[in-house]
């Protein structure tokens, strides 16, 4: 996996300081050094106002914890799962700062060849809102391709009553996945891995994952291998999202260390 080379590419092609500071995962504080921060819908429950003061809360919390001005066009999305064990629904806000890096990218005359590698940078991010408290968390910023948004989904890994997240992200020809657990009311990285690479290369590789019953009460993380379905003729393999079909080999099996909190996998098969 090649995520850490195309970091410092792009640090080195834009050239310049950029506003936004990127966030360290595991910590439980905004790039500020503060800590959690409050929704300004302390007395409202955010899911169920109207949109525009949805928008509003948002934006301001944006504003704060990202440096964002009045005038920058970005777009979010709401994805609504219970995250915890209560009963209020909670939700993961993902942001998408697409033209902020093609600013940016503009700034630093190396427009062409950061198009190249579709904008990489700091420009996707997501936030965590508690249902029971109504509060938003700080941001953890993805460093990837703003070509497309975080993609999220939920499994149920700890437990059978509430989901836990999963990201998608993208980097080049390349996706991602990574798995968050939530501890102290605050997303941390557990998992990352590798959903396909080489999109359109002769070196093309993919892979499928599932979630089963283990030896402690999270589940394992099965991988296996994936095959491609064929490629249209004309694509943008910066953006396309192949269809992975499972295959029968299995590559690793990850079991979660709750001691180190995170996933390992067996050096023997």
């Amino acid at each position: 996996m090649k995520l850490m080379s195309y970091l410092f590419l792009v640090i080195a092609l834009i050239g310049c300081k950029t506003e936004t500071k990127e966030k360290i995962k595991d910590s439980n504080t905004d790039i500020f050094g503060n800590e959690i921060v409050q929704s300004s819908a302390t007395n409202i429950y955010m899911l169920d106002t109207t949109n525009n003061h949805v928008d509003t809360t948002l934006h301001n919390h944006f504003k704060k914890t990202l440096f964002i001005n009045e005038n920058e066009k970005y777009s979010y999305e709401i994805y609504k799962e219970h995250l915890n064990g209560d009963s209020i629904i909670d939700a993961v806000i993902t942001i998408n700062r697409l033209a902020y890096a093609k600013l940016k990218a503009e700034e630093s005359e190396n427009s062409i060849k950061a198009e190249k590698i579709g904008f990489m940078g700091p420009f996707n991010a997501f936030f965590l809102f508690d249902g029971k408290s109504n509060t938003l968390s700080s941001p953890l910023v993805v460093p990837s391709s703003p070509l497309l948004p975080l993609k999220v989904s939920f499994e149920n890994i700890t437990s059978i009553d509430f989901k836990d997240i999963l990201i998608d992200f993208r980097i080049r020809n390349s996706s991602f996945k990574e798995v968050y657990f939530i501890i102290n009311k605050f997303p941390k990285l557990v998992f990352e891995w590798t959903n396909f690479d080489g999109l359109g290369t002769p070196n093309e590789e993919a892979y499928v994952f599932s979630f089963k019953d283990g030896r402690n009460v999270v589940k394992d993380i099965i991988i296996n291998e994936g095959e491609i379905d064929k490629l249209p003729e004309k694509i943008d393999l910066l953006t396309y999202e192949p269809i992975i079909n499972k295959q029968n080999k299995k590559v690793k099996t990850f079991f979660f260390i709750e001691s180190e909190g995170k996933y390992f996998t067996s050096k023997t098969p």
